[in-house]
């Protein structure tokens, strides 16, 4: 383990988890950052120092990021198991912790680490009055000696850190939001004006309801022919056609390459269907 320096803290991104409120959906990869992207690549900026992401790497649009994907040694440990596996990279005097599933900003980031600064942590301080834990800059070899014994497996990051003398800190609510449920999801994207957005967890929850991958949905390619079906033949038809195309491609276990080309044949229908003046 390398010497611990007093410099800008280090900070661990606890990906792991399972998700078994949201279907197993990969939370860290919601589009629902504070700038528009994904909630782990709004974090990613938004951390100090070098970043260890805990949990199976992730393709991110993050040029120049000091990432380091370091893999869960429990990964049905919870949390502070998570902790724990990034903390052996760890070589500043204060770490930064943060949870992939929530909203953050560098601004943040910045008051929790001035806060933490001769003390033994700062955390940031949730609507209840209660201190947010995976929202936190705390004392390393502090949060080590805590995790030591069981290695944070199946331990309470709030409960271990509650044993500190943590600063709390009143930050924007509306900048660390948790996204624990499809609820809040849906609280998000109906604030949003944002319709590409809505429409895109939209199809996510629909997708993992069916237990089909949502990257393999042709939305943009589906919603181009519903307006054309809608418009060159009549409304009512438009949402017949698209599941008649998703029984086909059910059927005959088609690839969304051959999806592509059941589209092009309706679309071409369409066409011919129309009534050229």
């Amino acid at each position: 383990m390398s010497a611990v320096t007093a410099s800008i803290p280090d900070s661990i991104i606890v990906a792991g988890g399972k998700a078994t409120r949201m279907g197993g959906l990969d939370k860290a990869m919601l589009p629902l950052g504070l700038s528009g992207k994904t909630l782990l690549e709004d974090i990613i900026k938004s951390c100090p120092g070098k970043v260890y992401v805990v949990g199976n790497p992730r393709e991110i649009g993050i040029e120049g990021a000091d990432v380091t994907w370091v893999p869960d040694l429990n990964p049905n440990g919870g949390p502070a198991a998570g902790l724990w596996s990034g903390m052996a990279s760890v070589t500043s005097e204060y770490v930064f912790i943060s949870a992939a599933d929530q909203t953050l900003s560098s601004d943040t980031v910045s008051a929790l680490i001035s806060a933490a600064l001769g003390s033994d942590g700062a955390w940031a301080i949730r609507s209840d009055g209660s201190g947010q834990p995976l929202c936190a800059c705390v004392r390393t070899v502090l949060l080590r000696e805590l995790l030591l014994p069981t290695q944070g497996v199946n331990q309470s990051p709030l409960r271990l850190l509650s044993t500190l003398k943590m600063v709390g800190v009143n930050v924007n609510p509306d900048q660390v939001v948790d996204f624990d449920s499809w609820q809040d999801v849906a609280k998000a994207v109906n604030g949003s004006e944002a319709m590409d957005q809505i429409t895109q967890m939209w199809m996510t929850r629909v997708a993992t309801l069916l237990d089909v991958d949502p990257h393999e949905v042709l939305t943009s390619e589906l919603l181009d022919l519903t307006r054309e079906v809608a418009h060159g033949v009549e409304r009512k038809s438009a949402p017949l056609t698209t599941f008649l195309l998703g029984y086909a491609a059910g059927k005959d276990s088609l690839s969304p390459d051959e999806v592509r080309r059941l589209i092009e044949t309706v679309s071409n229908a369409v066409a011919e269907w129309q009534i050229v003046d």
